[in-house]
Order: C-alpha cells, then sequence, then structure tokens
C-alpha cells in the first residue's frame, strides 16, 4: 500500500433538488466523507485509475446545499447524493469558474434544464396519480356529510347559547356594575343548565367515535362543569348569590364563544388563522382563573353543606357512621387540580399541533 493520495475520476449530474456523484473506485474501504460551510471533503482507500491507492478531493458548490449527505458504496464506484437548499438549477457544479481536471459530465444520469423539468413534472404527475389511487381504495363514510351538519348544528346551538350568556353577563355588568355579581345565577342560570346539560353529547360523540377528540378530557371537563353548576351552585340556595358564580360563568362563556365557531367552521373546512389562534391561546390565562373560580366556590360551599346536611348519610347498622358531603366536597377540591392538569396537558399538546413551527417545502 503506497501512502501517496491521489484524485479519483469524478461524474456529476444535477436535478432540481438534488446533487449526483459517482466516484470512479472500487472495492473501497473507509470512506470519509463529510460537508462543512458548503465543501464536500472526500478521502477513501480503493483501486483507482492508479491502482490501489487513498484518494481524495475537495469540491465547493457554487449555491448552498444541505449539510446531511448520502452515500451508498458498490463494488464498481461510489454513489453520493446531496441535496440542495434552494429548488432551481446550477449553470455549474463548482464555485469555481474553472472545471476541475478530475470532474466530468455523469452522460449516463444527465439531462439538461427543460428534460429535467418534464422528469419533475412527471414525478409530480405520478404522485398525484397515486395518491388518488390510496385515497379511492380507502372505504368512504357514507354518514360523512350527516354526521358533518349534525356537528355544526351542535356547535352552532352551543356558540348562540354562550353567546347568550356572554352579552348579557356584559351590559349588566357595564348597567349595574358589581351589583351585577350577585344575582348571576337567578339571571343566567337557565341558559346555562341548557347548555352544560347539551354538553354532554360532546362524551356522546368522543364514545362513539363521532368526532376524534379523547374521551378523558372531554369527560373531565363537562362532569366537572355540570357538579360546580348543579350540585355546589344549583342545589343550594345560599351558593347562588355568591359573587363567584358571575367568574365562573363569565371565564366559561369566554372560553365557548372561540372555542364553538372554531369546531364549526371546522365541519365546512373553513380555517380562520385568527380564530385558530385565539381558540389555542385564550385558555392560558382563561382556564386557570376558571379553575380558581371553581376552587373558591367549593371552599365556600363546604361549610355551608356541612351545617345544613344536604346529600349526607348514614351508613346502615352497626356501622351508623354519618357521611357528611362535605368530606366529598373536599375530596373532589384535590381532585380538581389533578383534572386540571390532564386538561392543561392535553391543550398544551392541541396548541402545539395548530400552532406549532412547520417545516416549508422548498419549491
Amino acid at each position: 500500500m503506497q501512502s501517496r493520495s491521489l484524485t479519483p475520476h469524478v461524474h456529476w449530474a444535477q436535478r432540481h433538488g438534488e446533487l449526483y456523484l459517482r466516484v470512479e473506485l472500487s472495492d473501497v474501504q473507509s470512506p470519509e466523507i463529510t460537508l462543512t460551510d458548503n465543501v464536500l471533503h472526500f478521502k477513501a482507500q480503493g483501486h483507482g485509475a492508479k491502482g490501489d491507492n487513498v484518494y481524495e478531493f475537495q469540491l465547493a458548490f457554487l449555491e448552498p446545499v444541505k449539510p446531511q449527505l448520502v452515500y451508498k458504496v458498490t463494488q464498481r464506484q461510489l454513489n453520493i447524493t446531496v441535496q440542495k437548499k434552494e429548488s432551481n438549477w446550477w449553470e455549474r457544479l463548482t464555485k469555481q469558474e474553472r472545471r476541475p481536471m478530475f470532474l466530468a459530465p455523469d452522460f449516463d444520469r444527465w439531462l439538461d434544464e427543460s428534460d429535467a423539468e418534464m422528469e419533475l413534472k412527471a414525478k409530480e404527475e405520478e404522485e398525484r396519480i397515486n395518491k388518488i389511487r390510496i385515497e379511492s381504495r380507502v372505504p368512504k363514510d357514507p354518514f360523512r356529510q350527516l354526521k358533518r351538519g349534525y356537528l355544526f348544528m351542535y356547535n352552532l346551538v352551543q356558540f348562540l347559547g354562550f353567546s347568550w350568556i356572554f352579552v348579557n353577563m356584559t351590559v349588566r355588568l357595564f348597567i349595574l356594575g358589581k351589583d351585577s355579581f350577585y344575582d348571576t345565577f337567578h339571571t343566567i342560570a337557565d341558559m346555562m343548565y341548557f347548555c352544560q346539560t347539551l354538553a354532554f353529547i360532546e362524551i356522546l360523540n368522543s364514545l362513539v367515535g363521532i368526532v376524534r377528540s379523547p374521551l378523558i378530557p372531554s369527560l373531565l371537563q363537562v362532569l366537572g362543569r355540570n357538579f360546580v353548576l348543579f350540585v355546589v351552585l344549583g342545589s343550594v340556595e345560599e351558593m347562588q348569590s355568591k359573587a363567584v358564580v358571575f367568574f365562573i360563568f363569565y371565564c366559561w362563556s369566554i372560553i365557548e364563544l372561540f372555542r364553538y365557531p372554531f369546531y364549526m367552521l371546522s365541519c365546512i373546512d373553513i380555517e380562520w388563522k385568527l380564530l385558530t389562534w385565539i381558540r389555542y391561546t385564550i385558555w392560558i390565562p382563561l382556564y386557570p382563573l376558571g379553575t380558581l373560580a371553581e376552587a373558591v366556590s367549593l371552599i365556600q360551599a363546604i361549610p355551608i353543606f356541612s351545617e345544613t346536611g344536604k346529600f349526607s348519610f348514614t351508613l346502615p347498622y352497626p356501622m351508623s357512621i354519618t357521611i357528611k358531603f362535605s368530606f366529598f366536597l373536599q375530596i373532589y377540591l384535590i381532585m380538581l387540580f389533578l383534572g386540571v392538569f390532564i386538561n392543561l396537558r392535553h391543550l398544551y399538546k392541541q396548541r402545539r399541533q395548530h400552532l406549532g413551527s412547520k417545516k416549508r417545502k422548498m419549491k
């Protein structure tokens, strides 16, 4: 084996997005191929025009390329594929105008620009046809349009209901000021009962697969809200005049004011980017605030349920132990924050999915 290094014969060709290099070396061993600062460095032991030797070369590309490269060693040659950073046609391969003596066109793969464009269009057309074929094999849901219509109407009804709640509470706040806090329940409760009862449909939709949203987050939100609304607030008159009711209802309504229109437009394949951003951002301040308001209502309700004994029960003989409902409220208060963690994690994943950075394809 000789210690001196030589330059192998290299053939090249290009397409709009790729460069192809064919190094004329057989029985290649220990190839060292790197791409730094837009310069390709090659060094390998192999059998070339000057026999079995160490061969090496460098190529400074004309325009920027991606740092990752792919190479394949065969018995007779070594093939290198380099991706261009921008899809366009180069007038030459190297930065220097004069072509290196060891470099020559690869006529086996050589195409001029017009032929390469025709090849690219043919490839895109083939991919489009294959995509259509794959989609045609997937069985279509005969009830797809019916499901869309049903979901659109459901989200529309919920949007109108929560819009009424929000507008009503806002107008009363401007007219009555802080006094509107204390009769919020008696003014808004009927509509809130309707909307939150209707929300049980969301659990059913997730359960039977009409929508692809996970069941657990929907279950926690719907059951949690209805527990606060019907049990904590609705069953005890003393709680209905508390100011905290205003903040609970207001946080709920603002969140739904953007969530339901987003889903409603999704049913007809319309995406409004501003609405998407608000829907996946507004929960960041409002969800913790709403949870905090629910926790305050539970803390206020515990002594009331403890004093009145409502929903408390006594175990049968021989235990004869009275279990107060306020004890369950204390347990629920702890579980509330566990449920919040699960829902916040779910909402954060949704936000990353819809608003995360997207890789743009270079054309």
